[in-house]
């Protein structure tokens, strides 16, 4: 029953009993003393019927109250099941750990609408601080204009717990560890944590203490967002090992051959070209037939890190198999470019290399192929073999050719 129901309701039990005063007040002008009986009874009939009425509408009041309230939660929970809901199915399709970062957050600060001065950050862990990544919702104090970025160093206590996924209420926000910040709020901390991987922590302040309804949609929120992160660190990993190779951590064949077709597809934009160098270590087989293929493989690791240092930024160097490498320069304005980068490889590559306190003498063999208007991927890097393979041939100790064509 609304308001207005309850004032017509009392309006109409008030006029009853005005008319029933009325009707006893005439008939006690008429009638003898003996009369009273009829009147007095139905005045009290009248009453008890008055009082009863009353009695109901004040528990009806108090029923009706109750029933807004339920329905007020039952809204706000249906809101918040939406919100986990929108905010999951966002989680699942996120592409990176960046979007699911930013969903968390914004799915946080959802939650939190109602709760004033209220803000949600994600912090990720980086060597033994942790960076805020993501944040939505109110500012600290007006404090705050660039949380993004900021490192927070919390107690070594702090952090082991966080770590070990435990959610924690903190009563003051300066025990996390932020600079300068020292404003008394209560912090719910909420590890992301599936596995034993820690992805970080998902932080939520507020100038009071959160409703239990509140945590236990936060704290669902934040096994979304622990999932998800697991999900996109699973899918970077497999990516990671599809065009990687996984003893150098270089580019494999695949990703060699995708970021070359990328590169002459500039080419013919640009009017520049690409150089392909194939790389050949001279005497490998000779280090894994008498130091074995440990130290074969440490000197692959090495001669993969003297490669990717000693070329361009924007070139790629990859590991074709066995003790071949290759090297993807693209942008190249003449066929002199390459040779520098073929003469800085083979200079590189050639200082002896230290493996399990052997000094090894190290040298290459780099065939270079440059590419025309009319070059494919497969084209180019036989060239380059064919060139490596000529460059064997005439220096054994380490020498570069250039394909014919170029």
């Amino acid at each position: 029953m609304n308001l207005n129901g309850r004032v017509v309701t009392w309006v109409s039990l008030l006029a009853v009993g005005v008319i029933d005063a009325v009707l006893l007040a005439a008939w006690g002008d008429r009638a003898d003393q003996h009369g009273w009986a009829v009147p007095v009874a139905a005045l009290a009939l009248n009453g008890a019927v008055l009082v009863r009425q009353a009695w109901s509408l004040r528990v009806h009041a108090r029923l009706l109250r109750r029933l807004d309230r339920t329905l007020a939660a039952l809204r706000k929970t249906m809101v918040r099941d939406q919100i986990l809901a929108d905010t999951g199915t966002g989680l699942l399709t996120a592409a990176d750990t960046e979007a699911v970062h930013d969903l968390a957050v914004h799915g946080a600060a959802a939650l939190l609408a109602d709760t004033p001065d209220a803000l949600a950050v994600l912090l990720v862990p980086q060597v033994d601080e942790l960076v805020v990544a993501a944040a939505a919702g109110t500012d600290l104090d007006g404090a705050d204009t660039g949380l993004v970025g900021r490192r927070l160093a919390p107690p070594p206590q702090l952090r082991a717990l966080m770590q070990a996924g435990e959610v924690l209420g903190v009563g003051d926000i300066a025990e996390l560890g932020v600079p300068g910040l020292t404003t008394t709020r209560t912090a719910l901390l909420l590890p992301l944590v599936v596995n034993g991987r820690f992805f970080g922590v998902l932080c939520v302040t507020a100038e009071r203490t959160l409703h239990a309804d509140l945590r236990r949609a936060l704290e669902t929120l934040r096994t979304q967002a622990a999932l998800a992160l697991d999900g996109a660190a699973l899918t970077a990993e497999l990516t990671m090992r599809a065009l990687h190779d996984p003893l150098t951590g270089l580019a494999n064949r695949r990703l060699i051959g995708e970021r070359l077709a990328q590169a002459l597809a500039r080419t013919r934009r640009n009017g520049r070209h690409v150089g392909v160098l194939l790389v050949d270590l001279n005497g490998f087989k000779l280090v894994n037939d008498t130091l074995g293929h440990e130290a074969g493989d440490e000197l692959l690791r090495a001669v993969a890190g003297r490669l990717t240092h000693c070329v361009r930024l924007e070139d790629t160097v990859g590991r074709l198999g066995g003790d071949e490498f290759v090297v993807v320069a693209e942008d190249l304005p003449d066929l002199a470019a390459a040779v520098r980068i073929a003469e800085r490889v083979v200079e590189a590559v050639g200082a002896p290399i230290i493996v399990e306190g052997h000094r090894l003498p190290a040298s290459a063999s780099v065939g270079v192929a440059l590419s025309n208007d009319a070059s494919l991927p497969d084209e180019l890097l036989r060239q380059a073999d064919l060139a490596m393979y000529t460059a064997k041939k005439r220096r054994k100790t380490g020498a570069y050719h250039i394909h014919e064509a170029a």
